[in-house]
């Protein structure tokens, strides 16, 4: 994988735990994940699926022995945050435990079952959605001419635009931000990305990256700093369309100082525990904020968010070294 890119995966993963302590407002991560797994997928496979050198079969037991057994040990983690429910209503917990092992929760427009159990993960079944499709988009992203494919997300911009003055509003959060059919245009944005760079369209001098790589923060920054402008379903996905593409098409060239900075040890080991750190998050904060209440403890906000990260990142490492990192590595040689 692309060094810059790897580290930035942290980063991002952090911001969404940003977004869940209220410190922002909104939650720039699943923007940034869905279009770069849609870059670094194409990056990564596009020789080979052109090439007929991998199966769908193949690819999709890849990246289920990379996904899998971390989403479902958190989904087991969850099951006693959710207890009382079996008793209320064990029919409804039935069905919602078996839509999320399936990955199929973020295909039902209720927030029973995209936030059930464990509520992050309704991102990681959008994105097996986006894996079972990968193949097939990525051949026609090929097939079509570039000057198509900017016109062809420009014109299902303005759809989704239109859709938002017609889509009911107990609808739009599930419609806009979690819904798999949609939020495919955020993954295509990586794909397309692949498309542009192919051949290395950057043709400038390496010490100009660094500005341009400083420009795409700025711009980034400053889209998040206008959003109060925008309503918030518009923030849902499209409006980040234009500047998270930037930065990952800038990042992804290496030629920069941020880029540097991004590439060192630290930063690549943190790109590791992203995964780890993104589907843990929610759930240990919600146990501790559960453990402080119990047994009375006061804390300020920025003590419990404090701890509750340093927790985190424990039990990141602790996942990655002895459980994620060896089950795959075990299930990939059964598989393969």
């Amino acid at each position: 994988m692309i060094k810059s890119l790897a580290s930035l995966r942290f980063v991002f993963a952090f911001l969404v735990f940003l977004h869940h302590i209220k410190f922002l407002e909104d939650a720039l991560g699943h923007a940034f994940f869905y279009a770069l797994s849609g870059f670094i997928l194409s990056y990564v496979y596009a020789e080979r699926i052109s090439a007929n050198k991998i199966s769908l079969g193949q690819f999709l037991k890849l990246r289920l022995s990379r996904l899998y057994p971390l989403y479902f040990l958190t989904l087991l983690a969850a099951i006693p945050l959710t207890l009382e429910l079996v008793v209320e209503n064990t029919l409804q917990w039935c069905s919602g435990f078996f839509a999320t092992v399936l990955m199929l929760q973020s295909f039902i427009p209720d927030t029973f079952y995209y936030f059930s159990f464990n509520s992050v993960a309704w991102s990681i079944s959008d994105l097996f959605f986006f894996y079972l499709l990968f193949p097939f988009l990525l051949r026609y992203a090929l097939k079509f001419s570039k000057a198509f494919l900017i016109q062809f997300f420009i014109a299902s911009g303005i759809v989704v635009l239109l859709l938002m003055v017609v889509i009911p509003e107990a609808l739009q959060h599930w419609f806009f931000y979690i819904n798999p059919f949609l939020r495919i245009f955020d993954f295509g944005l990586g794909i397309l990305l692949y498309k542009l760079l192919r051949k290395d369209s950057f043709q400038v001098y390496k010490p100009i990256f660094t500005y341009y790589e400083f420009a795409t923060i700025a711009l980034l920054i400053f889209f998040y700093s206008a959003a109060e402008f925008f309503p918030k379903v518009v923030r849902y996905s499209v409006y980040y369309w234009l500047p998270i593409t930037l930065f990952i098409g800038v990042l992804a060239q290496q030629k920069g100082a941020v880029s540097r900075l991004l590439s060192n040890r630290v930063a690549l080991f943190l790109g590791e525990l992203s995964f780890g750190f993104y589907l843990w998050h929610q759930l240990i904060l919600r146990y501790a904020r559960r453990f402080i209440n119990h047994f009375d403890i006061a804390l300020s906000d920025w003590q419990f968010n404090s701890l509750s990260f340093i927790l985190i990142l424990l039990v990141c490492v602790v996942s990655y070294h002895y459980f994620e990192r060896p089950l795959k590595r075990k299930i990939r040689q059964l598989w393969l």
